[in-house]
This record gives C-alpha cells, structure tokens and sequence, in this order.
C-alpha cells in the first residue's frame, strides 16, 4: 500500500511538472512556431515517469528516443526558431519527471524553477541586454570566483611562525568587502537618482571612507551649494565604514564583538542622526546622483585591505612579543589613521589572548576611531575647504564622544 502510495505521488507530480513547464510554453509562443506544448510535455512527464519506474535503463533508452527527437524537430525549425530553448524544456520534462519517481518534492521544486525561467524570458533578456553594463558582469563573476573558487583552495590554517596569518580569514575579509559592495550597487541602481548623493556617500563608505571625504570634498569645491548634501553623504559614509568594521569584528572574533556592540551601535546611530540632520538643512531634491566608482566594488582596495591586515598582524605579534599588549595596542592605533578595519582586525587578535585586558582593547578601539576623525577631518579640510571640514569633524568627534559615553557606561555596570 505505501509503495502504490508513492507511486502515485511520482506520478502526480511528473504531471503537475509537465503540465506546468507546458502551460508555460504554451501561454508565451505563437501556436504556428510552437513544438511542444502542454500535452506534449504532459504525455513526455508521463512516459518518463513510467519508463524510471520499469528501471534505469528503460529510461535512458527513453531519454535517447526523446533526445534524437529533439534533434528532428530543432533542425526542421531553426530557420523560424532559431533558439533551443524549447528543446531544452522537453529535455528538462524528461529528466525532472524520472526524478519525482525518486524524490517528488526536489523534483516539484526544480519544476518551478524551470517554469519561472522560461515565463521570465523578457524580463531576463531585457536585464543581460539592456540593464546590466559589462563592468557590472565583470564584477559579478570577479565575486563569484572569489567565493566559489578561491576560497574554498585557501588553507584555514596559519603560514607564520607567530600563527596570526590566516589566508581563509583573510579572504573572507575581501569577499566581504566585495559582496557588501556589490549589495550597495545593486541597492542604488534599484532606488534611482533621487537619493543618489547621500546612497552614493553610504554605499562607498563600504569601499573606502577615506576616498570618500575626499570626492565629497573637492565636490563641494567645484559646486558649493551642494555642502549640506555632501556633509550628509560624508558622514553616511563613515557610518557604513563603522558597520563594515563591526562586520569584520564579528567574522575574526565574534566574541570580541559581543563586548564592544553597544559603543559601535552608539557611534553609528549618532553618525546616521548627524547626517539625516544635515540632510534636513539642504537641498536635495534638485541634485543628482553622482557616481564616485565606476565598480561596485575596488578590487585593488580589498586586495590593498588584505594586506594591510597582514602587515599589521605580524606588526601587533612582534610588537606584542617585545612590548606586550600595550605595544600591540599602540601600532592598532597607528594604523587606524589610514585604515580602521585592519586595526580592528589586529586588536580582534588580541582579544583572542588568554592575557588579554577588556578595557584597554575597547579603549584601543576608540583610540583607532580617534586616529581615523584625525587623518579624515584634516583630509576634508583640505580637500572641500573649512567650512566642509569642520562640519565633517564636529560629526566624527561627535562619534567620538558617543562611543566613550556608552564605553563608560559598559563599564561602570560591570
């Protein structure tokens, strides 16, 4: 009775499978070109599902039979159709209906997928024609081989004589980096230009901060009435920088993390109300977007990130072994003028110490955060003017003061 039971339900579903992808094919192609249609893939879910059932082989030969019909009908209509897909669908019928014999809920599944392919054909052309730009492919395929390729090679453990170096870490420091990237592009094409400037600034502060208060900058130089706006999306991109840097803290050391999430919480929250204030006293609905990379994201900087990372690693190991934690705490710093994600990386590895002090690596981290207001306001100044730099400092000291209150606070209620 259960094998009669699950007979059926291979049987229900080969159908529902073929009478779906036909139904598919059926509603979106003129009946003059059509080759296959829904009793077509019908009676083939049928008979494939019939033929697995007998055995293996009786499919095969099945599947053969199908195949070199296929071929007939592709070479009669290639001049009016020259696209397989139809052949293809009856292929998929074919093979998806032998496997609902196996397992019908993957094969109802996969069903779907196969329908919602074919009744997606437009949109999809439309997107790989029209929408998606080869720089945008480009990267898609640079982060897929960075996730699907790469790092599955690289070895989890450490290359070096003070065991920090970790290149499966490492790299999944650059695919995070590349993959937020690729989120804020894709998020910015979706919203359009209305909010361009200030998606632009937050967006890029996943890529670089730095660079961004210089573009933001020389932006306002070149078109002064654009201050306001340009102060929001610099501060925006410091507050995407600041989360960047709580992601990587909780990819190296999650539990380091969990005791500096409240002060970063604080510090982004305040970064996010500073910028939605300078918002409200600007103009922003006249301006458009503007594009600060061309990429979604900077393959050379994730790779320059990576780097650094290293470098400050074993800096923080040989610092450590000479002078102690406040040696390695001390280079963190150092290193946070120009890159705070690093420095967080080196101080994620202090935590990491059985020797290790809380409160001087949470004081650390501000300190990395105070280098950072430092090397950026002095940037801004430089490159938009005073009037653009002081607002840019006020915010990150702002910050600053907002992420020692609540560091106080942590530790007063411990």
């Amino acid at each position: 009775m259960e094998l009669q039971t699950e007979l059926l339900s291979g049987f229900a579903t080969a159908i529902g499978i073929g009478l779906l992808i036909g139904t598919v094919r059926e509603k979106l192609h003129n009946a003059q070109t059509l080759t296959s249609g829904i009793r077509t893939h019908a009676l083939l879910a049928v008979i494939s599902s019939a033929a697995m059932t007998i055995s293996a082989t009786a499919f095969l030969v099945t599947f053969a039979i199908v195949g070199a019909l296929v071929v007939v009908a592709y070479r009669q209509n290639m001049q009016s159709d020259p696209g397989m897909t139809g052949e293809v669908s009856l292929l998929a019928t074919a093979m998806l209906s032998a496997l609902a014999s196996q397992d019908p809920a993957l094969a109802s599944a996969l069903g779907v997928v196969v329908a919602g392919l074919l009744f997606a054909k437009i949109p999809l052309r439309r997107f790989s024609r029209e929408m998606l730009s080869t720089t945008e492919l480009q990267d898609g395929l640079l982060l897929c081989a960075a996730i699907l390729v790469v790092l599955p090679l690289l070895p989890k453990q450490p290359i070096d004589p003070w065991g920090v170096l970790q290149p499966y870490a490492l790299w999944r420091i650059v695919v995070l980096i590349m993959g937020v990237g690729v989120l804020g592009h894709v998020a910015l094409r979706v919203v359009g230009t209305f909010w361009g400037l200030p998606l632009t600034g937050f967006f890029s502060g996943f890529v670089s901060s730095t660079a961004a208060s210089a573009t933001f900058g020389y932006q306002v130089k070149q078109q002064p009435d654009l201050l306001g706006v340009s102060v929001a999306a610099t501060v925006l991109s410091n507050a995407a920088s600041v989360g960047l840097l709580a992601l990587v803290l909780q990819v190296s050391a999650p539990e380091f993390l969990q005791t500096v999430w409240a002060p970063l919480a604080a510090a982004i929250a305040c970064l996010l109300l500073t910028s939605f204030f300078w918002l409200r006293h600007s103009n922003v609905h006249g301006v458009t977007s503007m594009q600060l990379i061309g990429h979604a994201f900077n393959l050379r900087y994730a790779l320059l990130i990576a780097f650094i990372i290293s470098l400050v690693l074993l800096l923080s190991a040989i610092m450590g072994e000479w002078m102690g934690e406040a040696g390695a705490i001390a280079s963190a710093v150092f290193v946070g003028l120009g890159e705070i994600h690093a420095a967080g990386i080196s101080l994620a590895h202090l935590s990491r110490l059985p020797e290790h002090s809380d409160m001087h690596l949470h004081w650390g981290l501000w300190g990395v955060l105070a280098a950072s207001t430092l090397s950026k306001s002095v940037l801004a100044t430089i490159s938009g003017g005073w009037a653009f730099g002081w607002r840019i400092a006020s915010a990150l000291v702002l910050m600053l003061l907002t992420f020692a209150a609540v560091l106080f606070w942590h530790h007063a209620l411990v």
